[in-house]
């Protein structure tokens, strides 16, 4: 298993969990690298399918209560988890397996001293099996206990000199002392052991820059592209070295990468910011510099509002930044949030409505607008309610909410207009009339509305549905 990225800092510090290394996490020279450890998850899911256990058979009691705990895990439900895994271990007290699985699981949970002493008695129990060795001293790096995560490494390359992941490991330990020599060796044998290694290729190409080999650095990276072409880091990475070789071009091309396959992630758009400078293309530096802006801003919104989680009010106003920067989707999650705490909230549900309106689902926001209205009738909802009506080319009810709303403008224009050539088509000639005429009014207050006006329209502009009376 190679899925956890940390950044080098003096410490190895912990930053999550994900196939090939997925999330950055190096600040000061922005170089990322990769840790390959054990994914509880997986690990459970493994063993619950039988691929990997250390005795050949279970008991039947036994297979059960680990396909219990790889459900538990899979849903989040880690303590289930727990207890499954504990009966499996009263059945099977020396199956060193099993005692890794809890580990893993209680490292999930939080409870680290429990892990340890899981994972400890697990190497006492199969001392010649290096993946348990690789495996402990992944848990001791990620708590900041590098000396004895070397230990392990070391033993498990003794076990098994080809242990690609310990390898890449151990090499990651001596990047913490600044023995980049030892660190570089280190990679190189575990690429040896296995050449698709991408995040060996990655550190690899950390080492050599800290030692300013930067073309071969460049070719290290650029080879764990080639084994994976969305790996974020590696393009973070590969933007970083082309910086310091000052080819901007190249870099601002990796960077813009990097912020495709991670949009939220501020550290890719100030790099990328940099480069743009660098090129003297100042006006998208300048709209890079308002994105970052918007995601501090979110970042702060965010621990307001995990503060305060029982206020709908702190994820209200996250989600309505999130709409701000076209994040419809976890815009929709925020609101979802506040209306899990505080069911039936008006505001939460017109906002909402908005979102699922943005996404296209019209008639989830159809729903939210309609219970918005049953629990606070606003102008800001029916005149939205106006908008799905339009688009489901349901007329009568659109300018019924229209009209509900006092809204005018273009919008509700074209609905007259529209309503009236059907009602001329269907030779009502007096209604349709009338319809027309109605659309000419509008169309002419128009005309003599200043200009700075808001609009009411279905995006929101113009509502502030938190004040709506």
């Amino acid at each position: 298993m190679r899925g956890l990225a940390l950044g080098v800092l003096g410490t190895l510090i912990l930053s999550g969990c994900g196939s090939e290394s997925a999330a950055p996490t190096s600040q000061g020279n922005g170089v990322s690298l990769s840790i390959s450890g054990p994914d509880a998850k997986k690990a459970v899911t493994a063993d619950a399918k039988g691929k990997q256990p250390t005795i050949p058979s279970y008991s039947d009691a036994v297979k059960l209560l680990i396909q219990r705990a790889n459900t538990a895990v899979v849903n989040g439900q880690y303590k289930g988890a727990v207890e499954a895994l504990s009966q499996a271990i009263g059945l099977t007290p020396e199956d060193a397996s099993l005692l890794r699985m809890r580990a893993d699981v209680y490292s999930l949970l939080g409870e680290m001293a429990n892990a340890r002493a899981d994972f400890s008695t697990a190497v006492r129990l199969a001392p010649t099996n290096a993946e348990l060795f690789n495996a402990r001293g992944y848990f001791l790096m990620s708590q900041g206990l590098p000396a004895e995560a070397k230990a392990d490494f070391d033993k498990a390359v003794e076990l098994n000199p080809k242990h690609a992941a310990a390898l890449n490991n151990r090499g990651l330990i001596a990047l913490t002392g600044q023995d980049f020599k030892a660190a570089e060796a280190d990679f190189t044998k575990a690429l040896d052991a296995d050449r698709k290694f991408a995040d060996a290729w990655n550190n690899r190409g950390f080492a050599r820059m800290k030692q300013n080999q930067l073309e071969a650095a460049q070719k290290d990276v650029r080879q764990a592209l080639s084994l994976k072409d969305d790996y974020v880091t590696a393009w973070n990475n590969s933007g970083l070295i082309s910086m310091q070789l000052q080819k901007f071009e190249e870099a601002e091309k990796a960077f813009a990468r990097a912020v495709e396959l991670d949009p939220m992630d501020v550290r890719w758009l100030t790099h990328q910011r940099a480069a743009l400078i660098k090129l003297n293309r100042f006006q998208e530096a300048q709209a890079t510099a308002s994105r970052i802006e918007w995601l501090n801003e979110l970042t702060t919104l965010t621990q307001q509002a995990t503060r305060s989680s029982r206020n709908p009010d702190g994820w209200i106003l996250r989600g309505r930044h999130l709409m701000k920067g076209e994040e419809f989707g976890a815009a929709v999650q925020d609101f979802t949030r506040a209306i899990v705490v505080n069911p039936g909230n008006p505001v939460a549900l017109y906002d909402r409505a908005v979102a699922w309106s943005k996404t296209g689902d019209m008639q989830k926001a159809m729903l939210d607008c309609e219970q918005s209205l049953v629990s606070k009738p606003s102008r800001e909802a029916y005149s939205l309610r106006g908008d799905l009506w339009m688009n489901l080319d349901n007329l009568d009810q659109a300018i019924a909410d229209f009209e509900a709303a006092g809204r005018i403008d273009a919008q509700v224009a074209d609905a007259y207009e529209k309503r009236s050539a059907k009602r001329r088509e269907s030779g009502d000639a007096e209604t349709a009339k009338a319809d027309a005429s109605r659309a000419a009014e509008i169309r002419e207050a128009l005309r003599d509305k200043p200009k700075s006006a808001p609009q009411q329209t279905a995006s929101g502009e113009g509502f502030d549905p938190a004040v709506a009376k």
